[in-house]
């Protein structure tokens, strides 16, 4: 599982990611009620606290994703790597990619249950869409209908529980539409932060951990503030 907290104010979108991938593993073990019997037992562990989950794309669009994080034993940065290096015609719109997005990931068999986050700036215009590959679905949330104006907010996906109990009081919600750009890098690190802390003290897997990546994009730029590399210790 992941978390991904997607910030967009009116100077910017900001894009944080958490760095853990969980799994299942299954193993055999004597049945205790059944003398000489197995039976099969399931449990959640940690693969990894460093995926890769937020992206630069084309120069340009900020992509997240959480959901299914290997498809055909390969983590899902590298499936995100080979769609932009077999692109042949770079996507002029955020609406291009992430019908690209969608059309490439369904084309997997079985089709994964990923989620994406995609965002960018078409002619100084702010897009924020979120994308469901198994479900075969895209919308954009960043925009009010049928007024057709801009709006400003929080998109999440992943393991949202700690998230939502802490946005649940809409009065209490940070009025985005005044918020600037280096608060709103603050708010969706914060809201990772706040859930890998939580879950720490919860009786439960703990599906969102290591390092925080972010991304901001604007009308001029796409640059990470923060990214994970290879490293020792």
């Amino acid at each position: 599982m992941s978390l991904i907290v997607g910030v967009y104010v009116p100077t910017g979108i900001v894009i944080s990611g958490d760095s853990r991938t969980t799994g299942t593993l299954t193993q055999q073990v004597p049945n205790p009620q059944v003398l000489g019997q197995t039976i099969n037992v399931q449990m959640s562990i940690v693969l990894s606290d460093a995926t890769h989950k937020v992206f630069k794309l084309f120069h340009r669009f900020g992509v997240a994703t959480f959901g299914d994080a290997h498809i055909d034993n390969l983590p899902i940065a590298h499936h995100v790597q080979q769609f932009e290096a077999t692109t042949q015609n770079p996507p002029q719109t955020t609406q291009d990619l992430v019908n690209a997005i969608l059309q490439h990931f369904r084309n997997y068999n079985p089709i994964p249950r990923t989620g994406f986050v995609v965002v960018g700036y078409d002619n100084n215009v702010p897009f924020v869409f979120g994308i469901d590959v198994f479900g075969n679905i895209s919308q954009r949330h960043n925009l009010i209908q049928p007024q057709n104006i801009i709006d400003y907010g929080i998109l999440r996906g992943g393991d949202v529980d700690v998230v939502n109990r802490l946005l649940n009081n809409q009065q209490r919600m940070p009025p985005f539409a005044a918020m600037n750009l280096q608060d709103a890098v603050d708010f969706s690190r914060h809201l990772i932060r706040a859930t890998i802390d939580q879950m720490r003290f919860e009786p439960a897997v703990q599906t969102v951990g290591g390092d925080i990546d972010t991304l901001v994009i604007t009308r001029d730029k796409t640059e990470f503030l923060y990214r994970k590399e290879l490293t020792y210790k």
